[in-house]
């Protein structure tokens, strides 16, 4: 008989210590679970991409559930727009590198796992390192650039990753692994003219929901149980609470995952960001700038944003939603020099390059209203 009259709080107790072994008492409880998932566990290494919307609740729980190493990659800084679904961030966070505060919160939670905080976004040039460390990837990101990006880089390493996404009140969720379709299989190339929540808004609670669905579909694969999202596609619509599931059929002729795949070459500037938005600095103005030129003659400032947007709250300027623009070309003056405004830029962007093509003498205010306020305008 061993007498170990140990009298430390985190004293051993083979591959827990007593204050593991006491936090994970409700896993322990669970035959589906037990010791042997639990320290599966432990054991476990997972990526997660992104530390927004989706990526706070997924990394909450994943950390709570005692993942022993979980690696954080996000290259944005909180923002005050963020808190309305961001929920492991506060106020005093503002301007922060979110990788660094998600890092801070979950070790606050669980100081018996290890996490890593990367402060840059996934790119060409760390993605195959940090996804060959991992047991599992969670894309937790807001854009499809990087989402093919994952999806590339998983099926070349033949590594398994939960796909989650977000719009207004609809979310879709699907896990792929080896032997499932692929996302390329569900998407073959990026879709054009897609709103992101920048743009079109999304439910403050939706990457909650989604990514809670995204943490229990990762608990159970860590622990070796049933996955039904395994080559499914889960689409939830909050509006009326329907949750709906789609079987995905693997694409013989993926140029990712087919048996005989198309002969097409994958165009690696579908991983860059920047692409999505078409940026070019010569056709905005920073807030300062904006207001500056507003005060010239012979300037219109043009507000395309929504009717319930425009009467909640805007900065005066003419009023004609991004819709209805192009039906209204003949209420605009191509002597004026236009200047559009958004809520976040996006739709101003749209605006801007509407009309351009129709002549126009036309600049967008950088980053919205939303910077426009920050920045005190």
């Amino acid at each position: 008989m061993t007498i170990d009259n140990t009298d430390s709080a985190n004293a051993s107790l083979g591959d827990f210590t007593s204050e593991e072994w006491l936090r994970y008492t409700r896993h322990l409880q669970l035959p589906q679970i037990g010791v042997s998932g639990q320290k599966k566990l432990k054991a476990a290494k997972v990526l997660i991409v992104g530390a927004g919307g989706l990526g706070s609740p997924v990394s909450l729980y994943l950390a709570a559930a005692g993942v022993g190493q979980l690696t954080i990659i996000d290259g944005d800084h909180v923002d005050v727009t963020n808190l309305q679904r961001q929920i492991i961030f506060t106020t005093e966070q503002v301007g922060k590198s979110k990788a660094l505060c998600a890092q801070e919160k979950l070790l606050a939670l669980n100081p018996s796992i290890n996490v890593t905080a990367i402060a840059e976004h996934l790119s060409l040039t760390n993605a195959e390192k940090l996804i060959l460390d991992a047991d599992l990837i969670l894309d937790c990101t807001d854009n499809f650039a990087t989402r093919y990006l994952l999806n590339d880089t998983c099926v070349k390493l033949k590594k398994p990753w939960l796909f989650a996404s977000i719009y207004q009140f609809s979310g879709q969720c699907a896990l792929f692994t080896e032997s499932s379709a692929c996302f390329r299989c569900l998407f073959p190339d990026p879709p054009t003219g897609v709103a992101d929540c920048n743009s079109a808004g999304v439910l403050g609670v939706l990457p909650g929901l989604l990514g809670t669905l995204q943490a229990n579909e990762a608990i159970k694969f860590l622990t070796d149980l049933p996955c039904p999202l395994e080559n499914n596609l889960l689409m939830v619509e909050a509006s009326d609470l329907t949750f709906r599931k789609i079987k995905l059929n693997k694409n013989a002729h993926c140029p990712m995952c087919g048996d005989e795949p198309a002969n097409s070459t994958i165009d690696t500037a579908q991983y860059d960001m920047s692409c999505e938005l078409d940026l070019d600095v010569n056709d905005e103005l920073t807030p300062l700038e904006f207001t500056n030129q507003r005060e010239k003659e012979d300037t219109l400032v043009l507000d395309v944003r929504g009717d319930e947007e425009r009467e909640a709250f805007n900065i005066g300027g003419m009023h004609i939603p991004l819709n209805m623009l192009l039906d209204n070309l003949l209420v605009l003056d191509k002597k004026q020099t236009i200047l559009c405004y958004c809520q976040t830029g996006i739709r101003s962007k749209k605006a801007v390059g509407l009309l351009k093509d129709n002549g126009f003498n036309v600049k967008g205010l950088q980053g919205g209203l939303a910077t426009f306020l920050k920045e005190g305008m």
